[in-house]
């Protein structure tokens, strides 16, 4: 994928390049040569499609910067939250107050703020994520032009 000319970009703040509304984005497609694909590959990384007769591999160009799936945001999330010392540190506060010979006040009012800040955080980073799936499918549904090394079938 090729981005535009710097010109034809709106100013914002240094390091950040923002795209103009309604622009379209030029992607530049280099098809291999005619019997060079591998027929074991698949179509896992494009798709193909029959034109006149020939058989064309077309590169998959889709964004995906999301972190999480359905199924991966509870494991993933929490084994990034318990990466986080002080996460750990507090689990293991709370959990002591299970044990009978230490414990200073109650056990289910120590797991409390712990479970409330996990919570908190669990929710900030699937909003996070959800946000980058929108702006993924923004940018995939814009128009492009597109340009590759053999001429189009039509």
């Amino acid at each position: 994928m090729e981005r535009e000319p710097a010109g034809t970009e709106e100013p914002g703040p240094p390091g950040r390049r923002r795209r103009r509304e309604g622009r379209t984005r030029t992607v530049r497609n280099l098809l291999p040569p005619p019997g060079a694909e591998d027929p074991a590959a698949g179509a896992a990384k494009g798709e193909r499609r029959r034109r006149r007769g020939c058989t064309q591999h077309l590169a998959d160009n889709r964004l995906k910067t999301t972190k999480y799936t359905l199924l991966s945001f509870l494991p993933k999330n929490l084994f990034e939250q318990f990466h986080r010392p002080a996460n750990v540190y507090f689990v293991f506060i709370a959990l002591l107050n299970f044990v009978p010979a230490v414990n200073a006040f109650q056990p289910g009012l120590a797991l409390a703020p712990v479970l409330f800040i996990l919570a908190i955080t669990a929710f900030r980073d699937l909003w996070e994520d959800y946000s980058r799936h929108r702006s993924d499918h923004k940018i995939n549904h814009l128009g492009c032009r597109v340009f590759s090394s053999r001429p189009h079938l039509k």
